[in-house]
């Protein structure tokens, strides 16, 4: 069957299309033949346009499916402007038109009494039998529990439902059909009737598991009818490889992205607002410390009690030092000669190999148990042969590990410690730690849950507020301030406060006067709050938006709740965005479901996100809320603040959470950095200078001489103004949409690659021999013929010389390239990066790249150092595996297979470990030493085996590596 006729192809776009909507129109060709087309653009880049000008382009009758009513609107209004007649528009399920807009919701709901669940409800009572109950006993208990306690029946069922729904998104989308509410199942068949042929799915990231199947099925049954199916996939943000089968259903429905619109081309076009990141950094309040210092003092308290007993000790030695492997006698060749024995090792020697092997066999277990050792025995005699520039200060992460394996090992498998094992397995639950006789499994840590909602970070959002009103642009600032909850379940037990959430800091905001005086207000699902002195004016700007009455309810102290009868979300949202706009209000506090994908006020400039989120698609949907243009203030410059809670250094208790966190965030955003602000970077590197990044180093390192107060000072120090940083933008100007992959290694001057006599010694001797020989040889046939009677010594010298001249003569090149590499180290490391890339080539690794594929860049630091950045052009997959490869040779040395070992005369000999996907194979590994034996200079391949190697391996180990640390590794566009 034919699709209907549509008149999609006769709607026009009068105005003028961007650069990147061009070229996605001219790059992707109309009706591909995979039947997807996939686009990632941000948000506010005109992804809705896009996605009507490609459905018009294949004439085809369309539906749209969007995750919101909110958006849903947003696409019939813009096809409203392009089409002949509003009646082709249509977002009514009953009435479908040439286009129609629909949510996702409409198309999968499964009715009141989904199938899914009584599954569920089958496969609980199916567990208690196998627990030991009878089949009626288990429907009792279940009928019994969802009456006297619904929320936990409800907890059960959804958890199993869940499951189930994973489960069966994997199978035929047709089954999917058993499970649909017949309301779902009929509007398909009217979607099918109505000969759609071209399906749009915006925000398709949110195309997991059950939605994917739902659309899976809808094309299906199109192309039943004879039709393509047409799949227009528009995102901002790109699911996970994490999200596991969800990740596959997309995949399997879109395919590879066929257009990626990267967000700085959308800021340098001038269609987004250009944008910067910043931190500020907090630490614990005194009730909240109080509670981190009790922890802290239960872990030491753990520590000697477990650790610093003879047991506990002896454990932590044995860990440190393994048996050597031995020969099988069993398995030995009874007619082979039996090996002399080795030659007995000193002690100390001995020591230091079994430190050696534990690393080799479990360097993470090893490392902790060195840190721990030196903590709590320092004067046990391993102690002082414990490099202290690996075996650091024993961690939280650290003393956790050690005690849980302890447990496990030795506790575990003693009856009589069994109080001790109780003990041990209480005091790890209260760091989030479950130990059970099957290992450890790690729960809600209520350290990390501490950070994560402090109020602290509720105070750092008045001090963010407070600068960016004392800016130059102070008067401009319309600020959103977002939170993962409204309120939270509990307070981490401390007494006295009030939960964490968007109504805590809102009612912090409300009683500060400097905040007071912006009219904040709380808007949430729930919840419509302002200050006292504001109530009044806000009801009333309320009531002339909405024409309905507001009511304002009194008693709440320096806040007002608002009463908004008989509206919805939708239109209560919009209305109060309008006041942000008019700037009657200048804070918007709320949570990320309501303020974050879909929400749009373009008059917003400021983010303070206090969430928790770090995944790509939450964290670019969040920061796309500032980054609209706004009409009133053209020169609009917007600023995205993550807050972080601390520890302080002088509190001996860790937590990487919140700066993971941090991190991992920063590593989906692009931003200008923060030390040269005409790149444009990813990671923490734009929001941070290097200057802060060494000094928060330094804070994590447990430096007494750090302070959280020393930090934000070095924050404001380094924020330049919304003007310079519209200027750094470049708005406007010529620029070249790539993306590059960046190493950064520390100043060059005193490493051992840089090598310039020994480069030139390699060979010298035979050159030197066959010179002399060829010298006298000629000498002795030149004196005959000519009848010289040359002296005997005369002749040794012309013979010595001649060799001299051609040993020098053929190493004139490599003279002349190691002055160079002297004068500029830089040199030296864009041949070993090129060389890497050689290797994983002729390896097999990664495809043919040409040497201009990888450069140098060289700058000079303040402090007179010199900066390297190694760059790396190439496709995604390839220049992130040829960066992983130099990061690996560069890096401390760990497990490696093999390293090269180049010598110098004049400074300790340097180790480079062979990347792992060269040194998967010896003769790879060989190559590469090969390649760098002509390219670099003399090396030496040591493959690490036997107890050789370990001493080797000690030795590399005690170097720190060439990479700069803290933002060595980062992304470049442009």
């Amino acid at each position: 069957m034919n699709p209907l006729p549509s008149s999609l192809a006769d709607w026009r776009f009068d105005g003028e299309l961007r650069t990147y909507q061009s070229e996605v129109l001219e790059q992707i060709p109309a009706a591909p033949a995979d039947a997807a087309m996939h686009i990632v653009a941000p948000p506010g880049s005109g992804k809705t346009l896009l996605g009507l000008l490609l459905a018009a382009r294949e004439g085809r009758r369309t539906l749209v499916l969007t995750p919101t009513v909110t958006i849903r609107q947003q696409w019939v209004r813009t096809a409203r402007d392009l089409a002949t007649d509003d009646a082709q528009v249509s977002d009514d399920p009953a009435n479908l038109a040439d286009l129609t807009v629909l949510t996702y919701q409409l198309l999968s709901v499964t009715g009141d009494s989904s199938p899914f669940d009584d599954l569920a409800r089958a496969q609980w009572t199916e567990q208690l039998v196998e627990a030991g109950r009878t089949e009626a006993d288990a429907a009792t208990w279940l009928a019994t529990l969802a009456v006297d306690n619904r929320a936990q029946y409800r907890r059960g069922i959804r958890k199993r439902s869940a499951g189930l729904r994973r489960r069966f998104a994997q199978t035929r989308p047709e089954s999917l059909a058993r499970v649909l509410h017949p309301n779902a199942l009929a509007l398909i068949d009217r979607i099918v009737d109505a000969g759609v042929d071209t399906i749009v799915l915006d925000e398709c990231h949110h195309l997991l598991d059950h939605w994917a199947i739902v659309v899976a099925y809808l094309r299906a049954r199109i192309r039943e009818r004879g039709c393509t199916g047409l799949l227009i996939g528009l995102t901002a943000t790109l699911p996970s490889a994490d999200d596991g089968t969800g990740f596959e259903n997309y995949t399997q429905l879109l395919g590879e992205v066929d257009y990626e619109v990267p967000t700085p081309a959308v800021v340098k076009e001038g269609h987004l607002a250009p944008y910067r990141a910043h931190v500020w950094f907090t630490e614990p309040v005194p009730q909240e410390a109080h509670f981190i210092r009790r922890s802290e003092a239960q872990l030491h308290e753990l520590m000697v009690q477990v650790l610093s007993t003879p047991d506990g000790v002896s454990y932590l030695h044995d860990q440190l030092q393994p048996a050597a492997a031995t020969t099988d006698a069993e398995t030995a060749d009874a007619d082979a000669p039996t090996p002399p024995p080795a030659p007995a090792l000193p002690p100390e020697e001995s020591a230091r190999r079994g430190i050696d092997r534990a690393l080799s066999a479990d360097f993470t277990l090893a490392r902790a148990c060195g840190a721990v050792l030196r903590a709590a025995a320092p004067r046990h005699p391993l102690c002082a042969l414990l490099d202290p520039q690996l075996f650091t200060r024993a961690s939280t992460d650290d003393l956790l590990l050690v005690l849980a394996r302890f447990a496990l090992n030795r506790l575990l498998r003693n009856p009589a410690a069994r109080d001790q094992w109780r003990y041990v397995k209480g005091a790890l639950a209260d760091f989030g730690l479950h130990l059970t006789d099957r290992g450890i499994r790690r729960g809600r840590n209520p350290l990390e849950t501490t950070l994560a909602t402090s109020i602290a970070k509720d105070h750092a959002t008045i001090d963010i507020l407070r600068h960016e009103l004392r800016s130059a642009d102070g008067e401009r600032i319309r600020a959103v301030v977002v939170t993962d909850v409204v309120e939270a379940g509990d307070n981490r037990g401390l007494t006295g406060g009030a939960a964490p959430g968007a109504l805590r800091v809102f009612d912090l905001l409300a009683s500060d006067p400097e905040t007071a005086a912006l009219c904040p207000v709380l808007l949430t699902a729930q919840h419509l709050r302002t200050t006292a002195a504001d109530a009044d004016a806000v009801a009333q700007a309320l009531e002339r938006a909405l024409g309905s009455a507001v009511e304002v309810e009194e008693g709440f102290g320096a806040t007002r709740v608002l009463r908004v009868p008989g509206f919805g979300g939708g239109r209560l949202v919009a209305a109060v965005s309008h006041l942000v706009t008019d700037g009657r209000v200048r804070v918007l506090v709320g949570t990320r479901g309501l303020l974050g994908e879909g929400w749009d006020c373009p008059a917003v400039n400021t983010l303070i996100d206090l969430t928790s989120v770090a995944s790509s698609v939450s964290t670019q949907q969040l920061r796309g809320r500032t980054l609209r243009l706004d009409p009133a203030w053209a020169q609009k410059v917007a600023h995205n603040w993550s807050v972080v809670c601390l520890i302080p250094p002088h509190v001996e208790l860790d937590s990487d959470a919140e700066l993971d966190r941090l991190r991992r965030r920063h590593s989906h955003l692009w931003g200008l950095s923060a030390d040269d602000h005409t790149r444009v970077i990813t990671g923490l590197d734009a929001a941070l200078d290097r200057g802060t990044r060494d000094l928060l180093d330094r804070l994590i390192a447990k430096d007494p001489a750090t302070s959280i107060d020393a930090l934000n000072q070095a924050v404001l120090a380094g924020i330049r103004s919304r003007s310079q940083t519209h200027a750094d933008w470049r708005i406007g100007q010529p620029y070249t949409a790539r993306e590059r992959d960046v190493v950064a290694v520390r100043s060059p001057h005193r490493t051992a690659l840089v090598q310039v006599l020994p480069a030139v010694a390699v060979g010298a001797p035979t050159l030197f021999l066959l010179g002399a020989l060829a010298s006298g040889g000629l000498t002795a046939v030149a004196s005959g013929a000519l009848e010289w009677n040359l002296p005997l010594a005369a002749g040794a010298g012309i013979a010595l010389g001649g060799g001299a001249v051609v040993a020098l003569g053929r190493r004139i090149p490599e003279l002349i390239r190691g002055l160079r590499r002297r004068r500029d180290p830089s040199l030296v490391y864009r041949e070993t990066a090129r060389l890497v890339s050689r290797a994983l080539q002729d390896a097999g690794r990664i495809p043919f790249l040409p040497d201009t594929a990888v450069e140098v860049d060289r700058q000079r630091e303040p402090d007179g150092s010199t900066r390297l950045r190694l760059v790396f052009e190439g496709p995604a997959r390839v220049r992130q595996l040829l960066a992983d490869a130099v990061q690996e040779l560069f890096g401390p040395v760990r497990t490696p297979r093999f390293l090269l070992r180049i010598a110098s005369a004049r400074r300790p000999d340097a180790y480079l470990a062979v990347p792992q996907q060269i040194g998967r194979r010896r003769a790879d590994a060989e190559h590469f030493a090969a390649l760098w034996q002509d390219a670099i200079g003399p090396c030496e391949l040591i493959e690490l085996q036997g107890e050789e190697g370990l001493v080797v391996l000690r030795a590399a180990r005690a170097q720190s590596g060439q990479l700069e640390g803290s933002g060595a590794r980062t992304t470049l566009w442009g």
